[in-house]
């Protein structure tokens, strides 16, 4: 009875230590995720280059169905510094395994609710976000 008492606090303890590093990373995929938020709605370009990788590419499609795309750069390069733009972006959901994620936003501006769909990874012990698709629906 002892030795399974044991092994309880031992499987305990580690589920609690397994789970305290995984909020770690749910922490650390937030920040990244709030750096993009923060730098297009402040306008504070160089937030947004944080978060980034540089190869992203954002994805799109157009009002005829057409797939429109726009690099990360180029993206970047369209904040203007110290504009402040009235969205408001919330994280709705995150799934991670290992150091991959996805990420589910939603940004409230210009009478529109976006929805983006962020793919994340861990690069050099950093979170960056690597693509990003986007659509967006009226609000009534």
């Amino acid at each position: 009875m002892k030795v399974f008492r044991i092994i309880i606090i031992i499987v305990f303890g580690l589920s609690l230590v397994s789970c305290g590093q995984k909020n770690t990373e749910l922490d650390d995929i937030s920040v990244v995720v709030q750096k993009y938020l923060d730098g297009t709605s402040q306008g504070k370009p160089q937030l947004v280059e944080e978060a980034f990788l540089p190869s992203l590419e954002i994805q799109w499609l157009g009002s005829s169905g057409e797939l429109l795309r726009r690099k990360g750069p180029d993206y970047i390069s369209r904040i203007e510094e110290g504009k402040v733009v009235p969205r408001y972006g919330r994280i709705i959901k995150i799934d991670s395994t290992d150091r991959s994620a996805m990420v589910k936003v939603e940004i409230e501006w210009n009478d529109r609710l976006y929805t983006d769909y962020m793919l994340i990874l861990k690069v050099e012990g950093k979170w960056r976000i690597a693509n990003k698709i986007a659509t967006w629906v009226e609000l009534e």
